[in-house]
């Protein structure tokens, strides 16, 4: 049996047209030259930070998971695990989540409540107590002359003037 003493010292990664890389590689244990190797590793901690990041959390769709995400973005931040800028936009986009939901959950008020408050307004309009208020169509004519005040037609300059609450 021959065994191939020869053994390639070039970095194993090829590129999607099928091209393989030509540095060297970094030591015997792996095949992936320098640059090749932290590049994987970094998408390895990606993943692994992504992973931290949403934990149990699916969707994002109440409050207090979006509060979660964003308690774990500072933490995964503070330990530098994530660039600021993916922060940032990740941040960003927690509050537009937050947002929407607030928005959403005021239309789902307003789509619950219309009825009931067109039945209130209906019972309103409805009620006797605005009809009595109603100025009828006759008071109207009569109304332009009665808002002027109407001065007595004899008085004493010794009488004392009539004063009631409503003229105040």
């Amino acid at each position: 049996m021959l065994t191939n003493p020869y053994v390639d010292p070039r970095c194993s990664h090829t590129t999607a047209n099928g091209s393989r890389c030509r540095m060297l590689c970094m030591n015997a244990k792996t095949s992936l030259c320098q640059m090749h190797f932290d590049q994987q590793r970094r998408f390895e901690e990606d993943d692994l930070a992504a992973g931290q990041l949403l934990g149990p959390v699916e969707d994002l769709q109440t409050p207090a998971q979006i509060n979660d995400a964003l308690r774990r973005l500072f933490q995964l931040l503070a330990r530098q695990r994530i660039p600021p800028r993916n922060a940032a936009i990740l941040a960003y986009i927690c509050q537009l989540l937050l947002t929407s939901l607030s928005v959403m959950e005021r239309q789902n008020l307003r789509a619950e409540t219309a009825p009931a408050v067109k039945q209130i307004l209906a019972r309103i309009l409805k009620s006797p107590l605005l009809d009595a208020a109603a100025p009828s169509p006759d008071d109207n004519e009569g109304a332009s002359a009665s808002s002027q005040p109407q001065e007595p037609a004899s008085q004493d300059t010794q009488s004392v003037p009539n004063i009631t609450i409503a003229n105040y």
